[in-house]
């Protein structure tokens, strides 16, 4: 009753997908696990889940996917939790001259650090600007402090003049800093000439709760990276957040970060496969933000050829 009489496991005919072996004659075998299924009417979308108890293997097995997935041209964006990919993301960046291979991570001597503002080939979309507001958002209010309508449209109209002072003028540095300075000088005068109320806009609070990210400021690193990373055009990319995930400022925002990237990835690179990994989700969607971009995710991934993956031991994070 132990013996394979019926046949041995079978070759996908798919020009796509991943290389592994038979269990028992240690065939090799090509397997495609993404769009055979669909084509054959298995599935209605590449999403995955990767389930098993620690120390069974479930990130060997990921390292061995998401390479084989570069290889093949996919962009792939990691959320990390133990530093799994750190040797995979390593060697990447050596083997391409330092061009792909992005790892962040949160230590003392390297903090963590973006720019939400730059973009290589200056085009912000609806999406790039939504997620820029989102942040400021997210830094001035708390979580149980919802912005009126009022505040939200000033915060786009400021966010919106700020690009268009960017494209009018190159020498102007896009970070927070020069987004700061702006809101003190230029927009405030804007405000005052729409005869915006305080109680509709509070500008000294909203300057005076975001100091801290100003140049000089507590967090002044976060969001004024020097670094001109455009990770559009980056295929590997890991954020590795187990440092941070209970921080109240970092862990936020690196979250928005991460989803803007991979939705921005999702809707610009037409006809590019993307991939999206999720380790220990619990972990990395304990908060409202992150939750609902991850719901967004997944209904849209599958119309922009793209797949979404969780990594877990618990069956409670997928049901």
């Amino acid at each position: 009753c132990l013996f394979t009489e019926e046949t041995n496991y079978m070759d996908s005919p798919s020009p796509f997908g991943i290389k592994m072996a038979d269990r028992i004659s240690g065939k090799p075998l090509h397997i495609d696990i993404s769009d055979l299924p669909m084509r054959k009417g298995v599935t209605t979308n590449r999403n995955k889940f990767v389930l098993g108890p620690s120390g069974s293997g479930k990130s060997f097995f990921m390292n061995h996917l998401v390479r084989q997935y570069y290889e093949q041209g996919t962009h792939v964006v990691l959320v990390d939790t133990g530093n799994s990919y750190q040797g995979l993301c390593e060697m990447i960046n050596r083997k391409t001259g330092g061009k792909d291979g992005i790892y962040y991570t949160y230590t003392d001597e390297s903090p963590i650090s973006f720019n939400p503002f730059f973009t290589e080939d200056k085009v912000f979309d609806i999406e790039k600007r939504e997620s820029i507001k989102t942040l400021l958002l997210t830094l001035w209010k708390k979580d149980n402090e919802p912005a009126t309508r009022a505040e939200e449209v000033a915060l786009s109209n400021a966010v919106s003049l700020y690009i268009g002072k960017l494209k009018e003028e190159s020498d102007i540095v896009p970070c927070f800093n020069t987004f700061y300075e702006f809101v003190g000088t230029e927009y405030r005068k804007v405000l005052e000439e729409k005869k915006v109320r305080e109680k509709d806009f509070d500008i000294d609070g909203f300057l005076n709760v975001l100091e801290p990210y100003y140049k000089g400021g507590e967090y002044d690193y976060l969001l004024n990276s020097d670094k001109e990373l455009d990770l559009l055009h980056k295929r590997f990319i890991v954020f590795e957040i187990d440092s941070i995930k209970d921080h109240q400022i970092l862990f936020p925002v690196t979250t928005i970060i991460i989803m803007e990237l991979f939705i921005n990835k999702m809707r610009r690179l037409k006809g590019i496969r993307k991939m999206i990994v999720i380790e220990e989700a619990w972990k990395a969607i304990a908060s409202a933000n992150m939750a609902s971009y991850i719901k967004y995710l997944y209904k849209t991934v599958r119309k922009f050829f793209g797949e979404a993956v969780v990594v877990t031991q618990e069956v409670e994070d997928i049901i």
